[in-house]
């Protein structure tokens, strides 16, 4: 049971230490440190309420088992209709953002290894690789995310070792305090691990404690490292570079170079492109499940072979499709997401829990 709770554990931290620790640099890029950490702590708090609220509607009803099943139970027809449309605007555009920066890394790093293919077919590639796991079943995505998730922590703190000394510490108080509503939605979105916590309550056999303990350093995690990751890259980075990242069209990409750029550190290009891979594969991963979990629960779907391929299909061709046509909506998905993450992972969890209590 320990290595289930752990692997629980990363599958939450997979799913947020991923595209989001890649877009807050961006994101964040015209504050200073001090308004970032605010920020950062404002969209923590509101998220792990909302996730503890979901913990106990779970633990109430047991057999219904997905946030359509639990809004359907406790809140009534109409709420639930609302639900499934923002559940549906989360996933499909967290995954359009994930496929999106999966297929921008995994091209970048055929190009430099002289295998130059088409972007599209990059992301394709990726795109069917990866959900060839998820078809296997969380275990599977678990064992998997658990060997993505140890490469990244190691690889995350020997890359912010590998920045640190080109840091220049009174960049933090450069930039303003005003925020803008989309990168509040960004920040709000780097801790949208609430969707997947149906399906981890029920691989923990619904253990309350132990649901609560990774809900709580599934956030607590998320949001020390965001701001240490943060720190560096600002400190690295000059106002011209924090701007050039805030338009780009390949934030990721971007990214990564202008660290490559600052550093001229041959181990710190090594550690950065495995650092970006890997945080887009496990957000992959952790919005893969999360997806096909509500699609099953939603459509009443059984997960037998020919149903989920069914599934497989509503789950991936959408936001493959889109992101191969759109290529540059990175940012603009996870603002996206976060509209819907606000309403589903805050707003409606208080509610069903309200409404459980009535009815016990």
């Amino acid at each position: 049971m320990l290595f289930k709770e752990l692997g629980s554990l990363l599958l939450i931290l997979g799913t947020s230490i991923g595209g989001g620790m890649l877009a807050l640099p961006a994101v964040t890029g015209e504050l200073n440190f001090i308004a970032i950490t605010l920020y950062l702590l404002l969209a923590w708090a509101l998220m792990t309420l909302g996730a503890l609220a979901i913990v106990f509607v779970q633990m109430q009803y047991r057999d219904h088992i997905g946030i359509m099943p639990l809004a359907r139970k406790t809140t009534g027809r109409l709420i639930s209709f609302v639900t499934l449309l923002f559940s549906l605007l989360l996933l499909y555009s967290l995954l359009c953002a994930y496929t999106v920066a999966t297929g921008d890394v995994v091209h970048a790093l055929l190009a430099r290894l002289h295998l130059v293919i088409p972007k599209p077919l990059a992301l394709l590639l990726t795109a069917l690789l990866l959900s060839s796991v998820v078809y296997q079943g969380i275990a599977a995505a678990d064992k998997l995310n658990r060997v993505f998730m140890l490469i990244k922590i190691v690889t995350c703190f020997l890359l912010i070792a590998s920045i640190m000394p080109s840091d220049r510490w009174e960049n933090l108080r450069l930039g303003q305090n005003a925020y803008t509503f989309d990168g509040f939605l960004v920040m709000i979105t780097s801790f949208g691990y609430g969707m997947i916590l149906p399906a981890i309550g029920e691989y923990l056999h619904f253990d309350k404690k132990r649901l609560i303990r990774i809900v709580l350093l599934g956030g607590l995690i998320p949001l020390s490292l965001y701001l240490i990751w943060i720190a560096s890259v600002h400190g690295a980075l000059n106002r011209g570079q924090l701007s050039t990242l805030m338009h780009s069209q390949d934030t990721t990409a971007t990214l990564l170079q202008q660290l490559e750029s600052v550093t001229n550190s041959a181990i710190l290009h090594s550690f950065a492109w495995l650092f970006g891979a890997i945080c887009t594969f496990t957000a992959f991963l952790g919005v893969s499940i999360s997806l096909l979990d509500f699609l099953s629960g939603a459509l009443k779907i059984p997960r037998t072979i020919r149903p989920k391929m069914f599934l497989m299909l509503l789950t991936y061709v959408p936001p493959t499709a889109i992101a191969m046509l759109a290529p540059w909506l990175f940012i603009r998905a996870l603002a996206y997401a976060g509209v819907s993450c606000a309403f589903l992972l805050i707003v409606l969890p208080m509610w069903m829990w309200v409404k459980s209590q009535k009815v016990s």
